[in-house]
């Protein structure tokens, strides 16, 4: 699977049983959306749906590398920490740019996504 932030190719992460691809290059994750969701949701995240954010239309981001889409970027996070992740509209895969250079292998990644998306959903409160 060639990275669709860097156009190299991705190489798979080892462990469990999920679709997880890492770029050599740029650090990049790709995630498959539907184990993206279990992870979240067995980490007593909401699923990606539910997670909020907001579509960046202007943002140029790639094609995806598993169906040659143009890949749509969510932007979300607090104003002073914005994240953002790249996805797939037809095949719901997700790409998470260069955030993840201390993921060796997929359980380091699988915990550093955790980390990415409590972050990227995380309110900011109020002071009352």
């Amino acid at each position: 699977m060639i990275c669709p932030g860097c156009n190299v190719e991705m190489a798979d992460l080892e462990g469990d049983d999920l679709t997880l691809r890492k770029c050599g290059d740029c650090g990049g994750l790709w995630i498959d959306v539907a184990d993206l969701n279990r992870v979240l949701l067995h980490n007593n995240l909401p699923g990606l749906e539910s997670q909020g954010g907001k579509l960046d239309a202007d943002a140029l981001t790639g094609q995806c590398p598993e169906c040659q889409v143009d890949l749509v970027r969510v932007t979300g996070g607090d104003r002073h920490h914005p994240l953002q992740y790249d996805t797939c509209e037809s095949c719901g895969g997700i790409f998470l740019e260069s955030e993840f250079a201390d993921a060796t292998d997929a359980k380091v990644a699988v915990t550093e996504i955790i980390d990415f998306f409590r972050s990227f959903s995380a309110k900011k409160k109020t002071a009352v």
